[in-house]
């Protein structure tokens, strides 16, 4: 298993911008928040791994994403005794969809070789202490 912390708000991946060059040909760019979050996302992955020395994995996994996101100062008291009570969840955007593909992009030849070996995604999102994405990853035994 592993399994390890991304310190920072999650940065959802946009759709890409696509730009017409001057001899006619189309290009497509990624926003610098999205490209700067997956660096970050890349990095701590990779002193992961090298810290418990873990290889790539090439087999099927699952992945377990929990983003937390800090309640806003301007929640009155009633609340923030909601959310430690676990009654009010975070339905605020961004997007579930656009938060975890930035994160299992980030991931690609850094944990995994390809993100087509995610045969099961679990994402949620939370209130919690500090802004930061919880990462799991399971291999899954491909046994015939």
């Amino acid at each position: 298993m592993i399994e390890f912390k991304v310190e920072g708000r999650a940065v959802p991946q946009p759709r890409p911008r696509v730009y017409q060059t001057a001899t006619g040909k189309s290009r497509a760019v990624n926003s610098s928040k999205s490209v700067t979050y997956k660096r970050r996302v890349k990095l701590t992955a990779k002193s992961h791994m090298n810290r418990n020395r873990l290889n790539i994995t090439e087999e099927p996994i699952a992945v377990h994403l929990t983003f937390i996101y800090k309640p806003p100062k301007s929640y009155p008291k009633k609340k923030l005794k909601a959310i430690q009570e676990g009654l009010l969840m975070h339905q605020k955007k961004p997007d579930l969809d656009n938060l975890s593909k930035g994160v299992l992009d980030a991931l690609n030849n850094t944990v995994y070789k390809d993100d087509s070996q995610i045969v099961e995604l679990n994402v949620r999102k939370e209130y919690g202490d500090t802004d930061h994405v919880l990462i799991r990853i399971n291999q899954i035994n491909n046994e015939v």
